[in-house]
């Protein structure tokens, strides 16, 4: 049996076995849109009431993770900005395995009728609070590269590299239905600076250690100039202040 069409059976196995104690149940990501592999993992979303979780089992060879979510939980990843990156089009392409009370229906429904324009302000006012978060790992790649720890500057730079990815593309306005997507999604989207910036921070380019550093640093620099409108006061200072260091930072081993 072709590795699709298998793993969508053992979708169907687990979602029946489950249902009695679900609201609804779903198929996402890669499986649900077709473009899985044979090592892909199963995503269910189990709509409950009660404690939301995620379980991870393994069935006839294959992986499946259960997230378990009460349907207002659900419904607000689509009010949220680091959720609804992902969120809204892993939704448009669900496929939809139990849904009794229609809870399910309703959801994908929504999702198909969403767009950006009632959330754009506080996604951008979150993605450059996200700025200020990661001001710490702009200073730590610095720190430990001045002090040669290159495995300290190494873990920094991956941070940067990983977790600028939610805010830049909350600014951008990408959906995708899976993280899978979202690095191409967003070099697409943020253009040739950072895709060259992130491929050899993530070390895709295979550049060496103190250029990878300085990708990354060039990389919040990038999301600065984009977001830096959106911050005031301290914000902006704390913001400006590693942006200024990172460019410093970027320059002196340019030379």
């Amino acid at each position: 049996m072709p590795h699709h069409l298998e793993a969508a059976r053992i979708a169907a196995i687990v979602a029946a076995e489950l249902a009695p104690a679900s609201i609804g149940i779903a198929l996402f990501g890669s499986v649900a849109n077709g473009t899985d592999h044979p090592h892909s993992d199963i995503d269910l979303i189990l709509a409950a009431d009660g404690a939301s979780g995620v379980q991870v089992k393994q069935v006839e060879g294959r992986m499946v993770t259960l997230t378990r979510k009460t349907p207002d939980d659900l419904a607000a990843a689509f009010t949220r900005p680091w959720e609804a990156v992902t969120a809204v089009a892993a939704w448009r392409a669900a496929r939809i395995l139990t849904d009794p009370q229609g809870t399910m229906h309703r959801l994908r429904t929504e999702a198909q009728a969403w767009t950006w324009d009632a959330l754009a302000a506080e996604g951008d006012r979150w993605a450059a609070a996200a700025l200020v978060g990661l001001a710490e790992e702009v200073h730590k790649v610095c720190g430990m590269l001045a002090r040669g720890r290159a495995r300290a500057a190494a873990a920094n730079r991956a941070v940067l590299a990983l977790q600028l990815g939610q805010p830049m593309a909350a600014a951008h306005r990408i959906l995708v239905d899976s993280e899978n997507d979202l690095w191409d999604a967003l070099a697409d989207a943020a253009g040739p600076a950072w895709a060259r910036a992130w491929d050899d921070a993530a070390g895709v380019s295979g550049c060496d250690h103190e250029r990878g550093c300085a990708a990354a640093l060039e990389l919040y620099r990038l999301a600065t100039a984009r977001l830096d409108t959106h911050l005031d006061g301290d914000d902006r200072a704390i913001v400006r202040t590693a942006r200024d260091l990172a460019a410093a930072t970027c320059t002196d081993k340019d030379h």
